[in-house]
């Protein structure tokens, strides 16, 4: 392998070649390399180029060319390193030009040019500065006062073979606004010095111009700059000949778009500073140029004394920032905090002007007026006050007690009205615990409670306002009539916390202020009908109120009643018992009922509480009871049918259902109501009876049976009477014993009226076995408490009395075969309600 050695200066270029090539050697020129290699050819390393990672200095020279210089491709251009014998003398002239006479050129890139040095060049200063220590032979001078093309400047290259360039300056465009000029970016040569004024003046005379476009307009740097010291920090440190001031306390115009450039031939508006409006004032966006200083005092007042002025607004005041101060505490903070030198001091007990507030603006030219503080009317009613918005200068302290009576002493009192009476928010509020919520986290000292058992007036507007130096009622609470009591809607105030009792009672006891102004109406409980125990817990769960109205299937609520009872909060016996409403002539009708009594199931389903308080109103009557004619094979039946329909329109009617039971059991079946009549096909109802019999609840499980007269033997007693029977028992009655109607209950109820006419002789077998099915029931005595005096009385009437009535006879007969077929041992009472069978015996006896 040849030596390998690097002409020129020991640079950081030969220590990065010598870690990579431990036995590169150096030299100050080509002789002095030729001395020091110890092989018959040498390579050559200029110092301005850069060896290419890939290149192989293994390479040797083969045996015909080893008496001439072989020189590589430097990129494109053959004037990079050398491989040179020995023995070959080259002259000067070959070395600065790079052109031997006697040579090879290798197609192999062996390395890259070195970029030519780069300087910022403003000054002539500058320029000589860089005649003196460029490293390479050529230099570009550039500007902070221009953007150049980094990729041309770092690749533009004139060969050593190129005398003529190498040994003139050049000149490349600078590109503003579409106009080409050729005072930016020049690439100079050592040999070619420039004068000061040509640097001046940024005009080489003997220059190359290239069409090329090497640089244009720089965008001014941007500090944020507050103070001098800000200033100064940025006439320093800035990298442009001119930088942008913007304060922090302005907002830049979302259309200025900081892109004004002066180019170099305009020498004037690049040594002053302009100035931009800070909407109609010169105190805010600036541009600096760092070849006219400002001082502090006008950096201080934002005012530039040598500056141009642009009639163009860059920006808009930030608005001073804006406190809730209520207290010392909460105005030292704001003091300490606040972002901008002056800051508004508002209070939650006020509502202020936005726009205003946001539009007002001392400029940094008024000193007088940033150093005091401002005091602007708050309008209440006709009064004009001064203790709602302030305006307060960091540069003016005040005092704890200015703050805490609200009254500036010395401050400029304006006469613009900038603050008025606030809305006090309104809230919905149930618990305590929502009550302690809003006294914690509301931001206003008073806000209103509305609770949800009233209903707010309509003509009530929730206007009420005292203003700051009505200290009394801004600490008190404040009561309105809800209806006539004053447990509706509160004003609350901060100052005066409500307790828990006072809070669950709708009754304040101190710290009150009772206002004489009807704000609400108590709201109306709410209804539930129902039907079964469940629907009752659920209304009791489901219920917003304490209290609430229960209604039934079984009654009907009269129109007068108007479900507006209401008992105040502070009420608690009232409150937590149950209330019950006369239904005709029981209390089993509407109830009020409490959410802290419960009523039990048996309670419920016989509408009989053990815990009430009876209210001697009838909120209700019962619902008429259903009415059902029952018939099967009544030659009659039609005509009594139609008859009970004139005096019930709605009655209902069972016909030809086989069994007397389940005749009955389909009856019930047909029925809404808990009781209901029973007309049998035989009975004609007098014209003096009512169907209006009223149940209490609680004798839901009873029968009740009217007095019927007997058309043969002038009998007045329950036979073929009118009943009234529970629904539910009718249908789950027991059809295995004979006699039905006293069977269905033991609460047998024997009414005293005469309901009908049992008009059962229409026909021979009708009369004989009607007297034949009674006979045998009083006979066998299977009719439940029965009395045996009466029992034998009846059927001796039965037997005897009749002769001369129609079907007299066949009744007499009928009673005395019915009374021996029931005296008979082993006789299956279940017969007489099997009318064939019936007929059967008719047949045999007649």
């Amino acid at each position: 392998m040849y030596d390998m050695v690097f002409v020129g200066p020991k640079s950081e270029r030969y220590n990065n070649l010598k870690q990579k090539y431990a036995m590169l050697k150096h030299a100050k020129d080509v002789d002095m390399a030729r001395s020091l290699s110890m092989t018959k050819m040498l390579w050559i390393i200029w110092d301005d180029v850069q060896v290419c990672d890939h290149f192989d200095f293994e390479f040797e020279a083969d045996q015909w060319s080893q008496d001439v210089v072989h020189i590589f491709k430097n990129d494109n251009i053959f004037d990079g390193i050398i491989l040179v014998p020995k023995s070959v003398t080259i002259t000067e002239e070959e070395i600065k030009h790079r052109i031997f006479s006697k040579k090879k050129e290798v197609a192999i890139i062996a390395s890259t040019p070195i970029s030519f040095d780069v300087f910022e060049i403003n000054s002539y200063d500058d320029y000589t500065h860089a005649l003196e220590n460029s490293s390479t032979e050529m230099f570009w001078m550039t500007s902070n006062n221009l953007k150049i093309d980094n990729n041309l400047v770092n690749s533009f290259y004139i060969s050593h073979h190129d005398i003529v360039d190498r040994k003139q300056n050049h000149a490349f465009i600078h590109r503003v606004d579409d106009t080409d000029y050729y005072n930016g970016v020049f690439l100079c040569s050592k040999h070619a010095s420039l004068s000061k004024r040509e640097v001046e003046y940024r005009f080489p005379v003997n220059r190359k111009e290239w069409n090329i476009v090497a640089s244009g307009p720089i965008e001014y740097d941007i500090f944020n700059i507050d103070s001098y010291d800000d200033y100064t920090h940025a006439l320093e440190n800035s990298k442009t000949e001119m930088f942008w001031m913007v304060p922090s306390d302005v907002t830049v115009c979302s259309d200025f778009t900081f892109n004004l450039y002066f180019n170099f031939d305009n020498s004037y508006d690049r040594k002053t500073n302009h100035v931009f409006l800070n909407n109609n004032e010169y105190d805010g966006i600036v541009l600096c140029s760092k070849q006219s200083p400002i001082n502090k005092r006008e950096i201080n007042h934002r005012f530039i004394v040598n500056a141009k002025k642009w009639d163009i607004v860059a920006s808009n005041p930030k608005p001073y920032d804006l406190f809730y101060v209520e207290t010392w505490e909460e105005y030292e903070h704001a003091f300490e905090n606040s972002s901008t030198e002056m800051f508004w001091a508002v209070s939650h007990n006020l509502k202020y002007d936005q726009t205003y507030i946001n539009n007002f603006y001392f400029s940094h030219h008024n000193s007088y007026d940033r150093n005091e503080n401002h005091s602007f009317v708050h309008s209440v009613g006709d009064k004009k006050l001064h203790n709602g918005v302030f305006l307060c200068s960091k540069n003016k302290p005040l005092n704890k007690k200015q703050i805490e009576y609200r009254f500036l002493v010395n401050a400029k009192q304006w006469d613009d009205v900038v603050s008025g009476p606030t809305q006090y928010d309104i809230f919905e509020v149930d618990t305590y615990k929502e009550y302690l919520d809003i006294l914690k986290l509301y931001n206003k000292e008073m806000f209103w409670i509305v609770p949800t058992h009233v209903d707010p007036c309509k003509d009530f507007k929730f206007d009420l306002y005292f203003s700051h130096d009505n200290e009394y009622d801004r600490k008190i609470n404040h009561v309105f009539k809800n209806d006539k009591y004053y447990d509706g809607i509160i004003l609350c105030s901060k100052h005066s916390a409500i307790s828990q009792r006072e809070f669950e009672h709708k009754f304040l006891v101190t710290n009150k202020k009772e206002h004489d102004i009807q704000a609400s109406t108590p709201r109306p409980y709410e209804v539930f009908h129902v039907s079964t125990y469940n629907e009752y817990i659920n209304a009791k769960e489901t219920s917003k109120f304490d209290l609430f109205w229960l209604t039934f299937d079984d009654i009907n609520v009269q129109d007068d009643f108007k479900f507006d009872m209401y008992f105040p909060h502070y009420d608690t016996y009232n409150r937590n018992i149950n209330h019950v409403f006369k239904n005709g002539k029981y209390y089993d009708g509407v109830i009020l009922a409490s959410k802290n009594e419960k009523i039990s199931e048996r309670e419920f389903l016989f509408r009989f509480l053990a815990r009430k308080k009876e209210q001697d109103t009838l909120a209700s009557m019962p619902a008429p009871y259903d009415v059902v004619f029952i018939s099967y094979q009544e030659p009659n039946a039609d005509e009594n049918y139609r008859l009970l329909k004139e005096k019930v329109p709605n009655a209902k009617r069972v016909h030809g259902v086989k069994g007397i039971h389940q005749a009955h059991i389909e009856a019930a079946k047909q029925c809404t109501t808990p009781m209901f009549y029973i007309v049998d096909g035989d009975a004609l109802i007098m014209d003096d009876f009512n169907f209006d019999h009223q149940v209490a609840a609680w004798q839901y499980d009873h029968v009740f049976v009217w007095r019927s007269q007997n058309p043969i033997n002038d009998m007045v007693y329950g036979y073929g009477g009118l009943k009234l029977f529970p629904t539910q028992l009718t249908i789950d009655m027991d059809t295995t014993k004979p006699d039905m109607t006293t069977s269905i209950s033991k609460k047998f109820n024997a009414m005293p009226n005469i309901a009908n006419i049992t008009a059962f002789n229409t026909g021979a077998f009708e009369t004989w076995k009607s007297a034949f099915r009674e006979c045998a029931k009083l006979s066998s005595k299977v009719i439940d408490r029965q009395k045996e005096d009466e029992t034998n009385e009846r059927l001796k009437i039965w037997t005897t009395v009749g002769h001369d009535r129609p079907f007299g006879e066949h009744a007499i007969r009928g009673a005395r075969a019915g009374m021996q077929y029931g005296l008979s041992n082993g006789t299956d009472l279940r017969l007489i309600n099997d009318f064939d069978w019936l007929k059967e015996q008719f047949d045999a006896n007649i």
